[in-house]
């Protein structure tokens, strides 16, 4: 399968230059179409359960000031859209053309941004956002979740500072389980145009090193060329150890499965997902 469709949320803020630089980048590699999508805020969903005391006035005021503060954050997210595509010097176009070339659109929806992002992912090839962090911004990083646990599509988490490319020496963390096997396969227009894919397996309780073996043969059967390291993470945090090794042997992009636990129960014990989200440096393609 190729990679035609990408989606781009933007939010009007400092991730939306990065998150559709890199949306550009894919898309030169693929001759693909980049979707950037501005979810405007529905007023009415901004208005907290009405308790006790609150008027009429509070209620107006509450909903002015949501949609005052959607609309700059609209205004913002079209023009880096704007500059950015200009400067890429890519078409805009809302439908398919025989021309293979990368191309843009803008579109608006109206909700709320958790429920929106992952519908609208659905009919996307790769979702791709900026690198955010939990205490950096907490919405961002929520609707990355979101889209993550709902969309059903492979995500792609951009850094701020992007390789020269992406995609070219890949690492692909494998433990063998549904969502690593989801990642892979949305990472196989990659994969299968990289010049090495690293097969990285960190032998714990749950994985045994013979798991990454055996992906390094079924990727063989599609004409991968693949190398296998085995780590053995030890005292250390699995999700460092794997970021570690991805950036010694030089990877631009890390494929990963997100949330092979429950979300509740990595956020109270931790986990490779949550590590991984909060600490990469490099381009990180994830699926649930």
């Amino acid at each position: 399968m190729s990679l035609k469709t990408i989606l781009v949320p933007l939010a009007g803020i400092d991730g939306d230059t990065v998150a559709l630089n890199a949306a550009l980048q894919i898309a030169r590699d693929f001759d693909a179409h980049v979707d950037a999508l501005f979810v405007s805020l529905d007023p009415r969903d901004a208005v907290p359960m009405l308790g006790e005391g609150m008027s009429g006035a509070m209620v107006e005021e509450i909903m002015r000031a949501a949609e005052g503060e959607s609309k700059t954050h609209l205004h913002t997210a079209r023009r880096t859209f704007d500059d950015v595509i200009r400067a890429a010097g890519v078409e805009l176009r809302d439908m398919p053309t025989s021309v293979e070339a990368p191309t843009a659109q803008w579109r608006e929806e109206t909700g709320r941004v958790e429920e929106v992002v992952p519908r609208e992912g659905r009919l996307a090839d790769l979702l791709v956002f900026a690198h955010t962090t939990l205490d950096s911004n907490s919405q961002a990083y929520a609707t990355v979740e979101s889209a993550l646990l709902g969309a059903a599509r492979p995500l792609l988490l951009a850094p701020a500072t992007l390789p020269a490319e992406i995609g070219r020496t890949v690492a692909l963390a494998w433990n063998g389980s549904p969502e690593s096997v989801r990642a892979l396969t949305g990472a196989m227009p990659f994969l299968t145009g990289a010049d090495t894919v690293h097969v990285l397996t960190a032998e714990t309780s749950h994985t045994q090193a013979a798991a990454g073996r055996r992906i390094a043969q079924y990727l063989a059967w599609h004409g991968v060329n693949v190398q296998v390291t085995i780590l053995k993470p030890g005292s250390e945090p699995v999700g460092q150890v794997i970021i570690n090794k991805a950036a010694e042997l030089g990877s631009d992009l890390l494929v990963m499965g997100g949330y092979g636990h429950s979300r509740m129960r990595e956020m109270i014990l931790g986990g490779v997902t949550r590590y991984v989200l909060n600490h990469a440096g490099l381009p990180v393609l994830m699926a649930h």
